[in-house]
């Protein structure tokens, strides 16, 4: 580019980024650049077309066209992801966080019934529903867990961003032993559930960056981690407590005959603004 104005950057991105992208995915990667990059609001943008933006800032916009078009995500990209009010660092250490784990926020938000509950998020990951969850929810107090210790610290970072208080460590929740001791009121989790034979339909940017990891779960076993954390939730949630997840749409009855076979009582199968099979939520028994 030759001269860094406002004007200047959105219409280098705009020839760059055409025949990459459709016209609404420009639109929304000039949005997110302007606002998380340069740091103006949107809307402001087009009253201030030439003002000068410093040379780092457009070497920064240079660098993030070059990730896009070699594939990575924007959020990679950028370095940051918006989620229930949050700003958040991202990394490829940890998933971007989806509409669909916000809306699973909002309902736990909307239906707590619990004065200062104690809630665990397993699986954490950037911290975005462990961190959500303490900013929604007055005097939560909220814990979150990782295996992954590259995770954690990404999601302390996000802590401290927020000006949030969540309690991480890291935790292999396949350990039976794990948590012992510990009670909480909710428990929450969007674990592993992508199946290895899923991968064919998934796009190359989330197959080259996201962490598998975090994504995928055998054939053999799509239900390893849902059935951990509800053995393990039984044991340290308190007489009511909830259990919420986010789910494969695919393996939404079997996750609700899991959790009934386990001693759960009201397992709800929840559908997301998409209208897919998307969360469960079940209640421990007060005996359970």
């Amino acid at each position: 580019m030759e001269c860094y104005t406002l004007n200047g950057i959105l219409n280098h991105l705009s020839n760059q980024l055409t025949g990459s992208f459709n016209p609404n995915e420009i639109q929304t990667i000039k949005k997110y650049i302007v606002e998380a990059v340069l740091n103006v609001p949107y809307h402001q943008v087009f009253l201030n077309t030439h003002q000068k933006v410093n040379s780092e800032k457009g070497r920064e916009v240079e660098r993030i066209i070059a990730e896009l078009l070699a594939g990575k995500p924007l959020q990679y990209a950028v370095g940051l992801a918006y989620f229930s009010d949050l700003v958040l660092r991202v990394t490829p250490s940890v998933l971007i966080p989806r509409p669909e784990t916000e809306e699973l926020v909002s309902l736990i938000v909307k239906e707590n019934k619990v004065n200062s509950p104690t809630i665990l998020d397993v699986g954490t990951g950037s911290g975005c529903i462990s961190l959500a969850l303490a900013k929604h929810i007055a005097d939560a107090k909220v814990t979150g867990v990782d295996i992954s210790s590259d995770a954690l610290s990404v999601a302390k970072d996000n802590a401290a961003i927020n000006k949030l208080s969540v309690n991480f460590f890291q935790v292999d929740i396949l350990e039976p032993t794990a948590l012992e001791g510990f009670y909480f009121d909710i428990v929450v989790s969007n674990p592993p559930y992508v199946t290895e034979s899923e991968k064919e339909f998934m796009k190359r940017n989330v197959l080259d960056y996201e962490p598998h990891m975090a994504l995928f779960v055998p054939d053999s076993d799509p239900l390893r981690f849902f059935r951990a954390i509800a053995l393990l939730s039984i044991r340290c949630l308190s007489p009511y407590g909830w259990l919420w997840f986010e789910i494969n749409e695919a393996l939404g009855s079997e996750v609700v005959d899991l959790l009934k076979s386990i001693g759960y009582d009201s397992v709800e199968l929840m559908y997301d603004f998409r209208g897919k099979p998307r969360f469960v939520k079940a209640q421990r028994q007060s005996n359970g």
